[in-house]
């Protein structure tokens, strides 16, 4: 197997580097990487069931979809990333979480971590995850990758992430919400450097190693292009998720108002505002916000002119926005 090292710490060119080596290369690769903090949602979710609105209105954190499926994992400081690229002509052998993780519980096992497969594709400890793991195929070739929280920001992690939410009504998958753990605390005196050096060591011990696997100044132009046109692309990222429907009250100092919203492709299709007062603000609302694309950004900067006639400030602005979502 061959080791790719991935020397960039953003995570739109990191992730589109994923999509190019599976439909791209024909190698059997492996990587270990970085990103700077970034929520990765499931290629089959909605990223408004998942991550905290306040957080995607000042665009707090990157929030990018990736190409396999499963749940919403936290990418960034303290957490580490692996990445399994391989061709198979055996279709049991496409998704196989078990044979790429065996290696990485083996490494923690050998260490003093007693680490284990629960359920599908989780890693834990004493009941605690640490990794969460995803799979894509494509023709005779599949992803497999994960990450593994060495020394994370939990506290920080738990705000990004939105609670489990019943307003939002979608066929969306949603992820399986679990109480999480470091491994640092468990490897004493383990560095972060030192676990990755002899996790790398352990993989390509266990899969045989076929040397350092390079990509030409041609295929990361590639990679950087198809990271600005997908993955930094809102119409992905947000657009991309199953249609919903959203029911919830709008709050205010001095108004209020029942609403819905139907969102198909991403854009509001229908919007309906059901008030005590304010009866033409809450047209105004509706008549602006029809056709938009569901977005804190984009909503912002529709409603700014108008909330800005009524004397909103800023921070009631925002509060007004976020419970749009």
């Amino acid at each position: 197997m061959y080791f790719l090292d991935k020397a960039s710490r953003d995570p739109y060119f990191n992730i589109a580097l994923e999509e190019f080596v599976l439909k791209q290369t024909n190698k059997d690769i492996f990587m270990l990487w970085e990103n700077s903090p970034s929520l990765i949602v499931g290629k089959h979710q909605n990223p408004y069931q998942e991550v905290n609105p306040a957080c995607l209105l000042s665009e707090e954190i990157a929030v990018i979809r990736r190409i396999s499926g499963g749940g919403t994992v936290f990418h960034g400081d303290g957490n580490l990333n692996y990445t399994f690229i391989t061709s198979s002509k055996n279709g049991s052998d496409k998704v196989n979480f078990g044979r790429y993780t065996l290696p990485i519980i083996e490494f923690l096992n050998k260490a003093g971590v007693p680490a284990a497969m629960t359920g599908k594709s989780n890693l834990t400890v004493n009941g605690l995850k640490f990794s969460g793991n995803a799979a894509h195929v494509f023709k005779n070739r599949s992803i497999h990758h994960g990450t593994l929280l060495f020394d994370a920001d939990l506290k920080q992690i738990k705000n990004y992430l939105r609670p489990e939410s019943t307003h939002i009504q979608s066929r969306a998958v949603s992820s399986i919400r679990a109480i999480v753990t470091n491994l640092k605390p468990l490897l004493a005196g383990m560095d972060a450097k030192y676990f990755r050096d002899e996790l790398q060591k352990a993989v390509i011990q266990h899969f045989g190693d076929d040397g350092i696997f390079e990509l030409s100044t041609d295929e990361l132009q590639q990679i950087q292009k198809l990271s600005e046109h997908k993955y930094k692309n809102s119409e992905w990222n947000f657009g991309y998720s199953p249609d919903y429907s959203i029911e919830n009250k709008l709050e205010m100092a001095d108004f209020s108002a029942n609403f819905q919203l139907i969102v198909n492709k991403g854009t509001i299709s229908t919007v309906k505002l059901s008030a005590a007062s304010k009866n033409n603000l809450s047209r105004e609302i509706e008549s602006a916000l029809a056709g938009t694309f569901h977005y804190p950004k984009e909503l912002s900067k529709t409603l700014e002119p108008l909330l800005n006639a009524y004397h909103y400030t800023k921070t009631e602005q925002h509060k007004l926005i976020t419970q749009f979502f």
